[in-house]
């Protein structure tokens, strides 16, 4: 298992559509019904991760009852499943493979166990799963990031009535993909997490937000206040709030130029998780995406 955990870290840090037109032999377009249009794949693709989102809770509360009158139940942070698939074992309808919890290293350090808190299949209730953290030994389940890289994955058990929603491996952007794709300042990006203030009564109800990337640097120079680290990372102008540490950050879009005209949609590809967030003198918020590493 530490092998398989291994490599997703590596792997981690490592249509336009016309519309129809009638023919003189055809109804004319004010007696047809009109047709409804269908979501895009990104779209379907966004809706099932947030379906099943995780929040990640310390063991001092069962996030799945009622918390104490007057209190927020503030989870620690957000999460996805990532995933190593077998080869030649997975079809288009049946996910075969190895899945982890993966998010921010911070959300998770000096956690001897966590809660995660899921979404039922049938969407009905959340479930809650205990899960006890091991960094080394035959039980290690959690492997994080070399130092100055903010990411952890994290052994995912079976949670009896929870199906997720798999990112696999291909979809972890790596530097020559994202220059292959032309991934940078000005892309368009979001985060898929906790909203603050609110994860639900019954069901966990995550928040999409959109931005863009606005700078991105390979040097060491954001400092971790868990860590005391100086760490790498790159700036999205997008709000942030505490519990969303940790979210999947994806690129997405579609992409024009005039001249020459030329259009594209991004591929739903992470390109980072959630890290922190820092106060503008504006009063402007900007978080960060932990930056892959190799």
């Amino acid at each position: 298992m530490p092998r398989i955990l291994t490599l997703l870290i590596a792997l981690l840090t490592g249509s336009f559509s016309t519309a129809h037109q009638p023919t003189p032999t055809q109804t004319p377009a004010a007696q047809q019904t009109p047709q409804k249009e269908q979501p895009t794949q990104s779209a379907v693709f966004y809706s099932k991760v947030g379906g099943t989102s995780i929040f990640i809770y310390g063991t001092e509360l069962d996030p799945c009852k009622e918390p104490p009158a007057g209190t927020i139940l503030l989870p620690h942070g957000s999460g996805f499943v990532g995933g190593v698939e077998k080869k030649g074992a997975s079809t288009p309808d049946t996910w075969n493979g190895w899945k982890f919890l993966v998010t921010a290293k911070h959300v998770v350090a000096n956690q001897a166990a966590i809660i995660v808190r899921v979404n039922a299949n049938d969407q009905s209730k959340f479930i809650c799963k205990t899960i006890q953290l091991h960094t080394d030994g035959p039980e290690q389940n959690v492997v994080f990031a070399d130092s100055g890289v903010d990411l952890a994955a994290i052994a995912l058990p079976e949670i009896e009535g929870y199906t997720s929603t798999v990112v696999p491996s291909s979809m972890f952007i790596d530097e020559p993909k994202m220059k292959e794709w032309s991934i940078g300042v000005g892309t368009e990006v979001l985060a898929v997490g906790y909203l603050f203030s609110y994860s639900g009564q019954k069901l966990n109800y995550p928040v999409v937000k959109f931005g863009r990337i606005s700078m991105m640097s390979d040097e060491l120079w954001y400092l971790n206040d868990q860590s005391h680290l100086m760490e790498q990372g790159y700036v999205l102008d997008l709000a942030n709030a505490p519990g969303l540490s940790g979210s999947p950050v994806f690129a997405h879009g579609i992409e024009f130029e005039a001249k020459p005209f030329r259009f594209r949609e991004l591929p739903p590809y992470v390109v980072g998780v959630v890290k922190g967030m820092m106060l503008a003198p504006i009063g402007r918020h900007k978080h960060f995406a932990g930056h892959r590493s190799g």
